[in-house]
């Protein structure tokens, strides 16, 4: 597992004081609330509030004092080292931990997990196909999810389950 992990991106300033709205690439919320500090590219912030309200996730970084600043890291990558972010509760992955896993289907690789859409009720994993597979995409529910193992990179599929709600790319 990579040290450092992509944590989201900024979307827009927020307000006058330079606050920014982070689209978070996980639906933990929660994770964030004690961040002390993230990197932008090369550059490191200190995290000085994190709001959690129901139309996003703001930061307020040190040295971003007004909307014209916040405004110019519009786009930007927030990043973190791992080892700031607490433990997720069994069965939760981050999202860059999931994307680039190896897929596979009653013991034969399908694909790699390429992307996942939050759509609100179960995530929605897509599978690149991997040589004479097609790819496909599946919702993320616990009765297809046989075994997840980001230290071998490796996510087992019901081979069953997925057949009764797999979406096949034409």
């Amino acid at each position: 597992m990579d040290n450092i992990i992509t944590i989201g991106k900024i979307t827009k300033a927020q307000g006058i004081k330079g606050e920014v709205k982070i689209t978070l690439m996980t639906d933990e919320k929660e994770l964030y609330q004690n961040l002390t500090l993230v990197k932008l590219g090369d550059v490191s912030y200190e995290v000085e509030t994190v709001k959690n309200l129901t139309n996003g996730v703001f930061f307020k970084l040190k040295g971003v004092d007004d909307r014209n600043t916040a405004d110019l890291l519009r786009g930007q990558v927030v990043t973190c080292e791992r080892l700031v972010m607490p433990s997720l509760p069994k069965g939760r992955y981050l999202i860059i931990d999931l994307v680039g896993c190896s897929v596979t289907v009653g013991g034969k690789v399908r694909g790699v997990l390429t992307e996942i859409f939050q759509n609100g009720s179960a995530d929605v994993y897509y599978v690149k196909g991997d040589g004479d597979h097609s790819s496909f995409m599946f919702p993320a529910l616990n009765k297809v999810l046989d075994n997840i193992d980001i230290d071998k990179k490796l996510i087992e599929l019901n081979a069953e389950v997925l057949e009764q709600i797999v979406v096949y790319e034409d």
